[in-house]
């Protein structure tokens, strides 16, 4: 049996790249690659003069735009997971909807059982990190397995 690999995609090119990393230099023929796209909720519409079954309709079309985008980034991860030949670990796809990409990703690793982490890195400085988070830091401190952090800077060869 091989790994259980959890990899993070966003459609950026840092997640991109960090998909071209994992095929390159670590994927092994036997592991099991799950990708999971975390999608922040829509905001839901409130305020004056919005009545609340216009506000719910509203929030479900917002919601299926974010679930249609889901659908789009994984067909396109889909067809690059092949490109590098990782389609023989029979990558499935897996969308949540969470405020806390971070929180979202090291809660699905539980739950799979995850063996591995591996997630893309924007390279933010450690003052922009400070006030902004970041999804890779929050994951690498509370996940209880091995997380491999790609930087902005890899070589993907």
């Amino acid at each position: 049996m091989g790994r259980k690999v959890l990899l993070a995609i966003d459609g950026s090119e840092h997640s991109d790249r960090a998909l071209r990393w994992f095929a390159r230099h670590a994927s092994q023929p036997d592991d099991s690659l799950t990708l999971i796209i975390v999608a922040e909720p829509p905001p839901i519409p409130r305020g004056a003069g919005i009545p609340s079954q216009e506000a719910s309709r509203l929030y479900a079309s917002c919601v299926s735009v974010t679930l249609k985008a889901g659908r789009e980034l994984a067909d396109r991860t889909q067809q690059l997971c092949t490109q590098l030949g990782l389609d023989g670990a029979g990558a499935r796809f897996l969308e949540k909807i969470s405020n806390s990409p971070g929180a979202a990703i090291v809660e699905v690793a539980n739950e799979l059982h995850a063996d591995l982490v591996v997630l893309g890195n924007r390279g933010m400085g450690t003052l922009r990190r400070t006030f902004l988070g970041s999804v890779s830091d929050y994951v690498l401190h509370h996940a209880h397995i091995p997380v491999l952090i790609v930087p902005h800077n890899a070589s993907t060869d």
